[in-house]
Parts: structure tokens; sequence; C-alpha cells
């Protein structure tokens, strides 16, 4: 490369030419152990690139058919405009002119766009296109023939042929015909993206739904999960809801179930007349033995036999845990109710009770529940 500096002479390349080109540097004077800098200007010469002439050519064709495009909506607005200002307004019937010209222009566009991947994809907008052209040089011939020149507007209908004949030729020299390897692809990536872009759509539609029913969902809302996120229960269950004892000699149908995980365990409760103490469950998990009716405080089975051999087991040694099924804020409410009927939706007691079988339940949530039930008993009273 050559030296750009005025003081070292720059070499010239026969049979290349050069232009003068205005340059800056940043001189530094000392005078006494103290520096100064300025900016100075110099020229130097640069070698010019060649024409190019294909980039001349082709820009020339892209005005050419820029210039016919516009002229082909001048003139077909001009045409449709005057063909239908008898019935419509003028301003609204050169409007709808622009259209003609504008649906096969965008057909053209669509073609670039999709036939530069795979041409059997542009094939729909290429044919809508010329559909288009054709409706648009029909409305300009007949504009002609309805004022008798007939000719005129076969002239003037050709305005568009020869603008979308233009972009067509321009459009075909810059595809890149790919093969049918790199097509296919190009097509997969395309499917690929445009299914994760789909599919986070999908899921951020879905999680703002959730986020609202949250909000506003209630107690029903609020039921619903609970069904949806509640362990498995069991046929054991039932036993108690129906007064039934289960007969725990009884072999247990099925597979046996699985361990329940550890749980925090309740501060242990020591019964009277120095009976064993005896550790609740805080939360209504299956058992893994058949729980009996509930009874008068914490109801010891001393005498059951639950290894299936006629054995009673020692209740000293293993004491059999009773599952205490937790009932829900409303079925409080509704005994609290039926215990008290003057009480008050803030009842601080009643709030009290909820929160410690339930520690996660809002107070705003258990206020509603009680007024809920206190209409609920209103409406049923009258």
């Amino acid at each position: 490369m050559p030296d750009e500096t005025p003081d070292a002479p720059q070499y010239r390349e026969p049979g290349v030419k050069y232009r003068r080109v205005k340059k800056q540097r940043q001189v530094v004077t000392v005078i006494d152990g103290c520096e100064s800098t300025h900016t100075e200007d110099y020229y130097v010469q640069e070698p010019v690139p060649p024409k190019d002439w294909d980039t001349v050519i082709l820009r020339g064709i892209i005005g050419l058919a820029a210039f016919l495009t516009i002229a082909a909506f001048i003139g077909t607005s001009a045409s449709v405009g005057g063909l239908l200002s008898e019935l419509l307004h003028p301003f609204v019937a050169y409007l709808i002119g622009l259209v003609f010209t504008a649906s096969w222009l965008g057909c053209l566009g669509l073609e670039w766009l999709d036939g530069r991947i795979d041409p059997d994809r542009a094939q729909p907008a290429r044919i809508a296109g010329w559909v288009a052209l054709v409706i648009g040089m029909g409305a300009v011939f007949v504009y002609g023939y309805s004022n008798d020149l007939p000719w005129v507007g076969a002239v003037g209908a050709c305005i568009d042929l020869l603008s979308k004949g233009f972009w067509a030729l321009l459009v075909r020299r810059t595809q890149v015909h790919l093969s049918k390897g790199v097509t296919n692809w190009v097509v997969t990536q395309e499917q690929e993206a445009a299914g994760r872009a789909l599919v986070g759509e999908r899921l951020r539609r879905l999680y703002r739904g959730e986020a609202y029913r949250r909000a506003v969902g209630g107690r029903e809302h609020q039921a619903a999960q609970a069904l949806m996120t509640a362990a498995p229960t069991t046929d054991a269950l039932a036993a108690p809801m129906s007064g039934q004892r289960p007969d725990a000699s009884a072999p247990a149908s099925g597979p046996a179930p699985a361990e329940p995980a550890p749980e925090p365990a309740r501060p242990v409760q020591t019964a009277p007349s120095g009976q064993p103490s005896v550790t609740v469950s805080a939360q209504a998990s299956a058992p893994p033995a058949p729980p009996a009716p509930p009874t008068s405080g914490l109801d010891v089975d001393k005498g059951a036999d639950t290894s299936g051999s006629g054995q009673n087991n020692n209740v000293d040694d293993d004491v059999a845990v009773r599952d205490i099924a937790v009932p829900s804020i409303a079925a409080m409410a509704r005994d609290a109710l039926d215990q008290d009927p003057a009480m008050d939706k803030d009842d601080p007691a009643f709030l009290a009770r909820v929160q410690k079988i339930h520690p996660k339940a809002a107070a705003d949530t258990v206020r509603r529940t009680v007024h809920r039930e206190i209409q609920r008993r209103k409406k049923t009273a009258s």
C-alpha cells in the first residue's frame, strides 16, 4: 500500500486512474520541552476503481421499472376513476383505481420472497399476480371502449403489462435457484423456528389466562386447583364417611400404596389416664391402614389385627395412628353459623380457628366464604 504522507513520494501504477483526496493528521510541536498538538491538512493520491457497468445498468433498469409503475398507477387510477365516477364520489373512485395496480405489485413482492427458496411455493402468488394484471388491463380497456376509443384503452392497458414485465424480469434475475437438498434444509429450519414461535405464543396466552383465573376465579378456581394437585385417594377414605368400619384383617386388594413422604408432625399430645401418646398427621393423605369412624378424642385401636395372622399387636410397641380429614373452610363456616347464627364475617375467633387448620388460608378468603354463607342463609330464610 502506498505511503500516505506528503514527505514520501507515492508510487503510481501505470494505467490506473488516481484522484487527489484531502486528509488530516495530528502534528506535534515541541518548544522548550512543551508539546503542542494541532490538526494539519494534507493531500494524497488514491486509485479510482473502474466503473461497474453491471451495477449502473441494473440501477437504470430499476429506475425505469419504478417509473413505469408510477405511470401504471396514474393511468389505471385515472381510467377506473373515470369509469366509476358516475356511481361513486370522484375521490373514492380514483382511490379504487389504485387498487388494481397495487394488487399485482403486492403479488409480485410475495413471488419474490417465496420464489427465492421454493419456486413451487411462489406459484400461487405468480398466478394471482397475472390474474390481477388482466383485471386491471380489462378495466382500462372498458373505460376506453365506453368512450368509443377502444384502441386508446388497449394502449393504456399495456402500461401495466410493461411495468409488471420489467419487475418480473428483475425478480427472475435476482433469484438464486437452490438445489433440492439446500431447499429442504432451509424449509426444515423455517419449520422448526415457526414451531418454537407458535409454542411460545400459545404458552404465553395460556399463562395469561391462568393468571387471570387465579386473580378472579374465587372459590371455584381454588377447588379445581385442589382437585388437580391433590394426592390420589383410596377406597379406604370412603369407609369413615359411610359409617362402616373396614375389616383390618381382610387382605388389601390391588397394589399396596406407596409410603407417603415424611411430614412435620404436630406436637405430641398425652392422653389422660396414662394412655400412650398419639401423633396426628397434619394433612389428610392416604393412610397405609384403613381408618375407623371418628370417635371422641383420639381412638387407639388396641385389638385390631393388622398383620392378617389373627394375632393382636401390642399397643405399647405399635400405636395405630388415624388421619383426621381436614374440613374445608366452607364446611367450617356452616358449622360455626349453625352454632352461632349471629356470628359476623370478621369474627377473630373463627379466623384463628380456620388458620390453625388451614395455615395458608388468607383472611380475605375466610371473610368472603363466611359472607357468602350468611347471604345464602338469608336468601333461604326469605
